[in-house]
């Protein structure tokens, strides 16, 4: 037999801009009929080795390089991908030019030559830089004479062959974490082992393993940084910087399921008649110090990331539930900042330092509530003048600017398979709102002292930008679609007129809808180390300082408050160090955000699918050409109705207006309109629900 592949690249190295077919290649080659499947499995074994590749159309030839590109591959559920470059370009990648790269990784790239025809450019991927990771949720099978571990989601297109099970033993179609030994190329099984047992799909905590497994984020804590904690122990340093304020009557006010506590609050009034209001955030960065695994693991997290039956923390639990949550009755190293405040909730003096406290109490944010109704209970009188300077700061903020968007979250009640029997508004009441305007004081006033101390003073600020002009145009158009009377307030944008004409829409329309469509018109907040401002706040000055146990850029704020306080001020390559955890920080809070909505989205579709073929009120969400979504009352899920599934007739979409038009009916369906839909499909991995219309509601 002849050595086809031989044959086959010579040809193509003489004619390297050719492409064919394999047929139309054996052709010119003149290769015997009774050969022509040893050619065609030639062609193919070159093409997983990469030295032959596959174009669009299925045709084959050899790769013109146009220089190496470098980015982030999105893996399709079809099996291609494109990767996407820091540049702005999307690359085509088929599955055979794959290699070993899977989603997320870090990937360098070898431009095809592209047809004219073509809209993005084609490549392979050439290396990989880094990747996202090794780990992957998978289903358990036993076959003859191996293990074999199925990718439970299309992250990974290969297949693991299980050669160590770590004495753990699955059941057949068993959820499990397996861990990748060996990468191996042209589409052969990879090797890899068993590193826990999820169990099946009901196991309570399934659905956050898997939207966690997806979107990256780490489950396990580095050996190094285990081991770091286990020798780490509560004492109260000799620190004669340290303030003891053990005797102030400080207490916490969380939520009643919370786990950590980091924050604390103290209040009273001077002799001058002004409010001593204190904040006080536990000192995390006492015991996570810079360059420790313990700190590498908290990097890498970015973000403590809730789910309702499972809490991906940022840091070890014998930190985040024990040694830094300010328990109450127990000592605790704090970050203290005291503010002094006038009537008219005008901040005139704060002193930021190191503190030792005791919290004397641990409320929920349901008691604070109940004594502030009744106006008698544990420490009523300082609730009652929190009560009081919390509403005045909230007017001031609103006087200048500040929007809220207060948007309701869902709560689940699940039963034991983790299946919701129920979606409720999560309970918000005043005593939120008190903590809340605490915590954006403290967070303003840290930021000045930082901003204050010159521009070129190192400092992680959070910001938000003023929206884009065309975000804002596209958002009064939606205002004109829900039929709402509102004028364009102009340009320069500014705050305050934002909240004042979101102000006149809520007035026409109290929809909770409103809100998320003005919310999406917002860019998104972020970290960054030059002090721009936050738009959505109206603060000149603000940054992260309150929640060090569940953010990792608190917790670099307090490192740097410490040596600004002793005076240290300079070192050349600190601003590129923040600017790098910045940006690192802000990528892990986007991917918790991604991860959080994409669970939601799944406990939504898991209730829905228990109620197929029942009828509920909704509002249309969306609108195009296809058909639209509608939002169901109360319950947060979204659903899409096919123009197919509406009464016989014929559509016409208006993308101005936002409407489906029925050419013979003249029967319209347009953006906020209410109506009853039909739950008739769903698919919970995917996040879709299928409804159709029962009938309209005026």
């Amino acid at each position: 037999m002849k050595n086809y592949s031989n044959i086959i690249l010579k040809y193509l190295k003489a004619h390297p801009q050719t492409r064919f077919k394999i047929k139309q290649f054996a052709t010119i080659l003149k290769i015997p009929e009774n050969e022509y499947p040893f050619f065609r499995d030639s062609v193919k074994n070159l093409v997983r080795e990469g030295k032959l590749y596959r174009f669009k159309g299925n045709s084959y030839g050899l790769m013109d390089q146009k220089g190496e590109l470098y980015g982030i591959l999105d893996m399709h559920p079809n099996g291609f991908a494109f990767v996407h470059t820091e540049a702005g370009d999307k690359i085509f990648i088929s599955q055979e030019n794959l290699a070993t790269a899977c989603h997320g990784d870090n990937v360098g790239v070898l431009i095809h030559s592209k047809k004219s025809s073509s809209k993005n450019k084609e490549g392979h991927v050439s290396k990989i830089i880094s990747r996202s990771k090794d780990k992957f949720v998978c289903t358990y099978h036993k076959l003859h004479s191996y293990s074999l571990a199925i990718p439970a989601i299309h992250h990974l297109q290969t297949e693991i062959v299980i050669e160590n099970c770590n004495g753990l033993a699955p059941a057949e179609g068993d959820y499990i974490m397996a861990r990748i030994t060996e990468w191996r190329k042209g589409g052969n099984r990879h090797k890899g082992e068993i590193l826990s047992i999820i169990g099946k799909e009901h196991v309570a905590e399934f659905d956050a393993i898997m939207v966690s497994n997806k979107h990256n984020i780490p489950d396990s804590f580095s050996d190094a940084t285990l081991k770091q904690v286990d020798e780490i122990e509560f004492s109260i340093p000799d620190d004669p910087e340290r303030r003891d304020i053990r005797d102030i009557n400080c207490f916490t006010i969380d939520p009643n399921d919370a786990k950590d506590y980091d924050d604390a609050i103290s209040i009273e009034k001077t002799e001058e008649g002004y409010y001593l209001l204190g904040v006080h955030i536990a000192d995390v960065s006492h015991y996570v110090t810079e360059s420790t695994p313990l700190d590498e693991d908290a990097l890498k997290r970015g973000t403590s990331v809730y789910f309702t039956d499972h809490v991906v923390h940022m840091l070890p639990e014998k930190l985040s539930t024990e040694l830094c949550s300010l328990q109450e009755g127990q000592d605790r190293l704090a970050m203290s900042i005291m503010m002094t405040i006038d009537q008219n909730a005008k901040c005139l003096k704060y002193d930021v330092f190191k503190s030792l406290i005791n919290n004397k109490r641990q409320f929920s944010y349901t008691e604070v509530q109940e004594i502030l109704d009744k106006g008698k209970g544990d420490f009523s009188e300082e609730l009652e003048l929190m009560s009081d300077l919390a509403k005045r700061l909230n007017k001031r903020r609103k006087d200048e600017g500040s929007i809220d968007f207060d948007l309701p979250e869902p709560e689940y009640i699940l039963n034991d398979k983790a299946v919701p029997i129920e979606i409720k508004l999560r309970e918000r009441t005043w005593s939120h709102h008190i903590v809340e305007e605490f915590m954006l004081l403290a967070n303003q006033n840290v930021a000045n002292f930082a901003r204050t101390r010159g521009l070129n003073i190192p400092f992680i600020y959070r910001i938000h930008d003023i929206p884009e002009a065309d975000s804002i145009y596209e958002w009064f158009a939606l205002m004109d679609a829900f039929g709402l009377k509102v004028s364009f307030f102009g340009m320069p944008v500014t705050s305050k007129k934002f909240q004042k004409t979101l102000e006149k829409i809520l007035k026409q329309n109290e929809s909770p809808y409103i809100m998320r469509l003005a919310l999406r018109t917002m860019t998104k907040a972020k970290y960054s180390v030059k002090p721009v401002g936050h738009f959505g706040l109206a603060f000149e000055d603000y940054t992260h300082f309150t929640s060090p146990i569940r953010r990792y850029p608190d917790l670099v704020v307090h490192r740097l408050l410490k040596l600004y306080l002793k005076g240290h001020y300079f070192d050349p390559k600190m601003k590129s160090h923040l600017k790098e955890i910045a940006k690192k920080s802000s990528a892990a809070e986007l991917r918790a955000i991604q991860a959080e909505r994409e669970y939601h989205k799944i406990k939504q579709m898991r209730y829905i699918s228990t109620h197929l073929g029942e009828v509920f009120s909704g509002i249309i969400s969306g609108v195009a050409a296809g058909g639209f979504w509608v939002e169901l009352d109360n319950v947060f899920v979204e659903g899409f109705v096919r123009k197919d599934s509406l009464p016989n007739d014929f559509w016409d979409f208006d993308p101005k207006r936002f409407q489906l038009i029925g050419l013979r009916t003249k029967k319209v369906y347009s953006l906020g309109q209410k109506v009853n839909v039909r739950v008739i499909k769903i698919d919970i991995q995917r996040g879709r629900a299928d409804f159709e219309m029962v009938t309209s509601i005026k």
